[in-house]
């Protein structure tokens, strides 16, 4: 028997007679479909009772319905998965319902490894793109660091600030770091351009958002045009990567 989880938090639905599809079990040959409430909301896991087991029809159309002996069996074992998969993969809430994430994944690069809570990978595993280890928590504060949000099915923008302390990730620590050593390191820049140039380039990066930024990328081109080329292109490309992945929808 095989178990596929679909859907293991629930939305709710407004139409009473359409049921939630919660996991398609496979299983002789045969597919079935595990269904819960159209209205029930939250983990799949606190609906178990209410689970519903149809037998989809060789059309792929209809569902047939499904012995109460051979139905408990398959919610037992929708069940089993159902656990398995959220201690793999945990939702948080912040102090808002509405509001509550997967787990993430990223490596010390910033390459996401798992953000829905279906593409775990197992703790103290290195990532195949770059090698590196692989974090699910805040280094500073080990808060976990946010997946997608369950009830937003959007792209998933990694973030580059812990939630909880404000510390920067690992990826952006590294891409801070090396804007600040081409300024120090760029003998076209003399100290004074170094220590005005620095918290602009700083509070840019770290806040894209702010209504300030168009003003204050102008400042940073302006005391810029006195670096070196190298040093010019690269933090500028830094600075773009950054703002883009930062505001992501």
């Amino acid at each position: 028997m095989k178990v596929q989880i679909e859907n293991p938090v629930l939305r709710g639905l407004n139409q009473d007679w359409v049921p939630q599809r919660v996991a398609s079990v496979f299983s002789d040959g045969k597919e079935y479909l595990i269904q819960a409430p159209a209205r029930a909301k939250g983990d799949a896991l606190d609906w178990v009772e209410q689970f519903e087991v149809r037998e989809l029809g060789e059309s792929k159309q209809g569902h047939n319905p499904v012995d109460e002996q051979r139905s408990a069996n398959i919610v037992k074992q929708v069940k089993e998965q159902l656990a398995k998969h959220k201690l793999g993969s945990e939702i948080w809430s912040w102090g808002n319902d509405d509001a509550s994430y997967y787990a993430g994944q990223v490596c010390l690069k910033g390459h996401v490894q798992s953000s829905d809570g279906k593409h775990e990978v197992a703790r103290g595993e290195h990532c195949p793109r770059c090698g590196e280890p692989i974090i699910d928590a805040c280094p500073h504060c080990e808060a976990p660091i946010r997946g997608q949000d369950v009830w937003l099915h959007r792209e998933y923008a990694r973030p580059s600030f812990c939630h909880k302390c404000g510390r920067a990730y690992p990826w952006m620590e590294d891409r801070l770091q090396t804007a600040r050593e081409l300024l120090y390191h760029d003998e076209k820049l003399t100290e004074k351009d170094r220590e005005e140039l620095w918290p602009v380039l700083k509070d840019v990066m770290s806040n894209p958002k702010d209504d300030l930024v168009p003003a204050k990328r102008r400042l940073i081109d302006i005391r810029l045009s006195g670096a070196g080329q190298v040093t010019r292109e690269v933090i500028t490309d830094l600075i773009a990567k950054t703002i883009a992945e930062m505001l992501k929808p």
